[in-house]
């Protein structure tokens, strides 16, 4: 049996990265487990980036914990800060640079002698017992462990610690259990931005715009629908793509790209995933040679890195003691038990085929995210935090976002100290209490609590 802790948090990605450090800062002795060698979970890991949902309209509504990993980024030259969003889907847009990032994270953790890390430690076994979890098995080059904790945090973004408990889930959308596609990213250098510029302004009916192109002092294309129906009709490109997705990086001349698209796999079955990261690579090739054959600026363009993994969008919902659903996300709700603010539109990538449906109603529009999403039904100490809450198929399509994961991930490392130290029940605590702290910490827990002068871009 490994050393107890007051909180464990599984799965050092964004969301359980800050609810690690959020826990220490309550006074908790906090042990992060994370299964892969580096820290930022999908961010670094699998390239997801850029960031988008820290501002509704102008008004950041994401601040706390999370803009400070941003303000680092800035200070190391790995991020342009927070950006108006050239594709109109959001308010801002916040370009990264994930290996900068992987570096941010040590930094602040090394800050906080009262967490302790395992990394390559994978999670294979809960022991529950009337719904409070006892301990977790996991295994690494040490061999198998058992760690207990008063509280849990499942940040596995699947989900994996409620699963294994036994606590109730679905997968995927509600029809037939199928999730979105998975993409493998890749960073291509040498783009010409400046032909990029000039096709965009020369052909606006062929791109998804913003307010306009203007100047564009950043980049983000979603288009050359042209280009990719040709390709497709010829056999060029088979990926199941509509159009050309990518973001100007934080490096000159650099790309990240986002068209990759694998379906009808699984990211909570080991085969298909396994089948999933091959796929992913190979369709990479096939979208570097039409880069370069089909698209302005990308003629002299070169391969400079793919993620460590493929990016999964969505696996498992665990069942919580409230479901978001895409009416709470459309309707801008508020909630009496908000701990985080969530500004962006249902984008759900077609589980089965190529297409992309975005459901907004404004790029201002933002909702609360109630504290009960992160309370699984049937259980006593346990949270979930990040994309694995409870939200159907078409509200995880929104709430699962890296800004709000932060934020997220942040009161649920409060609530879990909270809870420990006070022996209660996760849904016992006061959540007032816990809202009060997160504004404290100048997070934004809902909408009712922005500022008068909140920070605007």
């Amino acid at each position: 049996m490994a050393e107890r802790a007051d909180v464990l948090v599984a799965g050092a990605g964004p969301s359980g990265i800050l609810a690690a450090i959020s826990a220490a800062r309550e006074g908790a002795r906090v042990l992060l487990i994370e299964k892969n060698g580096i820290l930022g979970g999908m961010n670094t890991a699998a390239m997801v980036c850029p960031l988008m949902g820290f501002h509704a309209g102008q008004t950041q509504v994401v601040a706390g914990l999370a803009q400070n990993v941003i303000d680092r980024l800035v200070e190391r030259g790995g991020s342009l800060g927070h950006l108006p969003d050239p594709l109109g889907v959001t308010g801002s847009i916040t370009p990264i640079d994930p290996t900068a990032l992987k570096q941010v994270y040590f930094d602040m953790l090394r800050e906080w002698p009262n967490i302790g890390l395992r990394l390559h430690t994978m999670l294979y076994r809960v022991t529950a017992e009337g719904g409070t979890v006892k301990s977790v098995g996991t295994a690494s080059k040490s061999g198998a462990q058992e760690h207990e904790a008063t509280v849990f945090i499942d940040a596995t973004g699947d989900g994996d610690l409620a699963a294994f408990a036994g606590l109730p889930f679905s997968v995927g959308r509600a029809a037939d259990g199928s999730s979105q596609p998975m993409t493998m990213l890749f960073t291509v250098g040498g783009v010409d931005f400046v032909k990029v510029r000039a096709m965009m302004r020369a052909h606006p009916e062929q791109f998804i715009l913003g307010a306009g192109v203007g100047d564009m002092p950043y980049v983000a294309v979603s288009g050359f629908f042209d280009a990719v129906a040709q390709a497709r009709r010829t056999g060029v490109l088979t990926v199941q793509r509509d159009r050309v997705l990518f973001f100007q990086g934080v490096h000159p001349g650099e790309a990240i790209v986002n068209m990759t698209r694998v379906i009808r796999r699984s990211g909570v079955d080991a085969v298909a995933l396994s089948r999933a990261e091959a796929e992913g690579r190979g369709q990479i090739d096939e979208i570097m040679r039409f880069l370069k054959q089909s698209v302005a600026g990308f003629e002299e363009a070169r391969l400079l890195e793919s993620a460590d993994c493929i990016g999964v969008r969505e696996s498992r919902h665990i069942h919580g003691l409230y479901t978001l659903t895409g009416e709470d996300v459309l309707s801008c709700r508020t909630f009496g038990d908000s701990v985080a603010i969530c500004a962006f539109p249902i984008d759900i990538h077609d589980p089965a085929g190529q297409g992309l449906q975005c459901l907004s109603t404004g790029s201002g529009c933002c909702y609360d995210v109630p504290y009960r999403v992160m309370a699984p039904c049937g259980a006593n100490n346990l949270l979930v935090t990040g994309r694995c809450v409870s939200a159907t198929h078409e509200a995880a399509a929104s709430v699962r976002i890296t800004p709000t994961a932060m934020a997220l991930g942040e009161a649920a490392g409060i609530a879990a100290a909270a809870a420990a130290k006070r022996g209660l029940a996760v849904c016992d605590i006061d959540v007032g209490a816990l809202q009060r702290r997160i504004a404290m910490f100048g997070g934004i827990p809902g909408r009712g609590f922005l500022p008068h002068s909140s920070p605007a871009l």
